[in-house]
């Protein structure tokens, strides 16, 4: 992971909407998504997927996900995962914590559990 002397939380990196990307991506902090993505994200913070934007067939490794869009493939989060209304998210899904706001839709396989495998014991 790229290591990055911005305060957490700083987004600094936005795929526009009209703006289509594939491949492998990797962000030191905060990343939002208006457009489409195909392939491997990962983000030290947050990932924001706006209302419009698609995700597909995607891998997605971060910290904290804001999904409003329409996500498919699978979400690694080491936090918490957001589902807001109208959002659509296809795949499997692993977090500590998940929100499912009325109106949005999850289909797939979901692990939630209070430590990541991967995450250091305090």
């Amino acid at each position: 992971m790229v290591k990055n002397k911005e305060p957490e939380g700083t987004l600094n990196t936005i795929i526009g909407m009209g703006t289509r990307f594939e491949g492998s991506m990797e962000v030191a902090q905060s990343l939002r998504i208006d457009g489409f993505v195909k392939g491997t994200l990962t983000a030290g913070d947050t990932l924001i997927v706006g209302a419009a934007s698609q995700l597909d067939d995607v891998n997605v490794t971060v910290k904290n996900a804001i999904i409003s869009g329409a996500v498919k493939g699978n979400v690694t989060a080491s936090n918490r995962v957001v589902l807001e209304s109208g959002s659509r998210l296809e795949g499997d899904l692993t977090a500590k914590l998940l929100i499912i706001q009325e109106g949005a839709h999850f289909s797939g396989n979901c692990r939630s559990a209070g430590r990541m495998q991967d995450e250091p014991v305090e």
